[in-house]
C-alpha cells in the first residue's frame, strides 16, 4: 500500500538509485515504521529463494525494530546515521530516512564504509531535491 507522500519522494526512483551504486547490491527496501515493504528493488531473487514469506517479514520488521532502538540513545551518542551488520554471505545496511527506514542487502566482497558513503549521498542529493520542490 502506497499513501501520497510515499509516492512523492519517488522511493522506486531511490531504490533503483541505490542499486545501480554496484552490481554487487542484491537487494533494496523501504520499510515502513511497521517493517512493511512500501518499495523494493531485487537484483537478484537470492532472498526470494532462501527467506520464506514470513522469514521477510521478520527480517524487515527486526531491521525497523533496531532502527527504532538505536534512537533511544540519540541524546547521550547523537543521532545513528546508519548500522551496518557484516555476515558470512551477506552485508547488511540500515539508514532512517523520513519516517522509513532504508535497507540495503549486498555481497560481502562491498567495502561497507564506502558504499555506506556512497548511499548517504544519494540519499543527501535526493533530500536536497525534495527540499527544494
Amino acid at each position: 500500500m502506497s499513501i501520497i507522500h510515499d509516492n512523492y519522494f519517488g522511493f522506486d526512483i531511490l531504490c533503483n538509485d541505490i542499486a545501480n551504486l554496484d552490481n554487487d547490491i542484491e537487494f533494496v527496501a523501504v520499510l515502513n515504521h511497521k517493517g512493511r515493504v512500501i518499495e523494493t528493488k531485487a537484483r537478484e531473487k537470492e532472498i526470494d529463494k532462501t527467506l520464506t514469506m514470513q522469514k521477510k517479514e521478520m527480517f524487515f520488521m527486526q531491521c525497523v525494530l533496531q532502527t527504532s532502538m538505536n534512537r533511544d540513545h540519540d541524546d547521550e551518542f547523537g543521532k545513528v546515521k546508519s548500522s551496518i551488520l557484516e555476515r558470512e554471505r551477506s552485508t547488511t545496511l540500515s539508514f532512517e530516512f523520513l519516517n522509513y527506514v532504508i535497507l540495503v542487502v549486498s555481497r560481502p566482497s562491498l567495502n561497507p564504509i564506502q558504499l555506506k558513503n556512497n548511499i548517504l549521498e544519494k540519499m543527501n542529493s535526493i533530500r536536497k531535491v525534495d527540499l527544494a520542490c
